[in-house]
């Protein structure tokens, strides 16, 4: 096979405008991986790159839109929520039993609410993913958000990535059940996390972790909630938190497709995704936004860092731990994914992003039923980033683990981009 020119594979795609902005945002120090070769790849023509999803203005708000629903009754919400949790909670059924099944996890905790205005002991359910066999030394934690727009999902979702981190970190995995909108709105959800994370570090002794190596994951809103707690664990002041104990130092973060930007409009957002009719439907996104703010925010003030996380000043942005990010192709929320990670390679900031091609949003959930390739292939590669943090040498080769059986396959590589900041490496 023909390696010569790997940049011509990876970079003139037509139709890709969203891939090739990735490259030009982060050229000046990433390395490029294609789809057929580990050779670095060299920009070779970026006056033809697109920078229409890196120049965020006031402009870029996208045009006003009047959601529908945001004049309904929270109980009318809280139906066609519950609707779609059913169905949900169905397909993720039989996606965790689809061969090779989905690990389970090893118990149930309750933690209590301590910030959100519903307070209570008791309030929010968390699973423990413990690793098969014992260790004399604590272990890192995982902790991890489920997705689901705040208004659906478990913390069993994600139950084939907390596979994948025990068995290739051996670490133990707390999968956060926050409470869900319309419910409990914005910002509950996020409140639960930033409590799920301070009992669990207060508890580490009981759960054999190391309080000093806690990892934070998330898909979709979820990761949202991992980036959000993050800043409100920097300092709870602007928002008049307490905290009933010290906060953990975060080693890293893995984000799934996170809402980094809530002020631009879904129409908005739609518009700069190159197929907007993979995105999600106008219906969901309405019942989403509706649901998490309710009753509603103006959008021009959804600043709020622990709305849009992605605004955060530049002194946050210095703060950060190590991240791993993983963006779908044809997710709308790409563009504001690559307009982060131009702003953290603009501060030199530690950053592994990989651009999954040709997939739209929560292409690792069901539909359809049984994991695709390219899910397991990045589930290792964040479970590599992970390992890399804990100072630890591990190397999949595009293996993954399927199953809490010693059993491994091997996954033909997907189509993807990755960027790596030479900080990460």
């Amino acid at each position: 096979m023909d390696h010569s020119q790997p940049e011509n594979r990876l970079l003139q795609v037509p139709g890709q405008p969203q891939l090739l902005q990735a490259v030009d945002a982060l050229k000046r120090t990433a390395t490029f991986t294609g789809t057929t070769s580990s050779a670095p790849a060299t920009l070779t023509n970026p006056s033809t790159i697109s920078t229409r999803a890196s120049s965020p203005a006031a402009s870029d708000l996208g045009p006003d839109y009047e959601n529908p629903l945001e004049a309904s009754s929270r109980w009318y919400l809280q139906a066609k929520a519950q609707t779609v949790r059913y169905a949900a909670s169905l397909g993720f059924s039989i996606h965790n039993r689809s061969d090779p099944p989905a690990p389970y996890h090893s118990r149930e905790v309750w933690l209590d609410s301590s910030l959100s205005k519903w307070k209570g002991q008791r309030k929010i359910k968390v699973e423990v993913w413990n690793p098969p066999g014992g260790s004399v030394d604590p272990r890192a934690a995982v902790i991890n958000l489920h997705g689901g727009g705040w208004i659906l999902g478990q913390g069993t979702d994600d139950a084939r990535w907390a596979g994948a981190v025990m068995c290739d970190v051996d670490a133990v995995v707390f999968t956060v059940n926050y409470r869900l909108a319309p419910s409990y709105p914005f910002p509950t959800p996020m409140e639960d996390c930033v409590d799920a994370i301070l009992q669990i570090a207060s508890r580490a002794s009981e759960f054999g972790i190391d309080p000093d190596r806690i990892i934070l994951s998330g898909f979709s809103a979820g990761a949202t909630n991992a980036l959000t707690s993050w800043i409100v664990l920097q300092d709870p002041s602007p928002w008049g938190y307490q905290f009933p104990s010290p906060p953990p130092r975060i080693l890293g973060l893995v984000l799934f497709y996170p809402t980094l930007d809530i002020t631009i409009s879904r129409p908005g957002k739609r518009q700069i995704c190159h197929r907007p009719e993979r995105t999600l439907s106008p219906g969901m996104t309405d019942l989403i936004d509706a649901s998490y703010f309710f009753p509603p925010i103006p959008r021009e003030k959804r600043t709020d860092p622990r709305m849009s996380p992605g605004l955060m000043s530049d002194d946050l942005i210095k703060k950060l731990p190590r991240c791993h990010m993983i963006l779908c192709e044809y997710d709308m929320l790409l563009a504001e994914g690559i307009r982060f990670a131009e702003r953290l390679d603009q501060h030199e900031m530690p950053l592994t992003l990989r651009i999954v091609k040709g997939e739209g949003h929560a292409w690792d959930k069901p539909p359809p039923m049984a994991p695709k390739d390219s899910v397991l292939v990045e589930y290792a590669k964040a479970t590599e980033s992970i390992a890399r943090w804990l100072g630890r040498n591990c190397e999949t080769d595009q293996e993954s683990t399927t199953s809490m059986r010693t059993r491994r396959r091997r996954f033909r590589r997907p189509g993807y981009l990755t960027i790596r900041s030479r900080s990460a490496r």
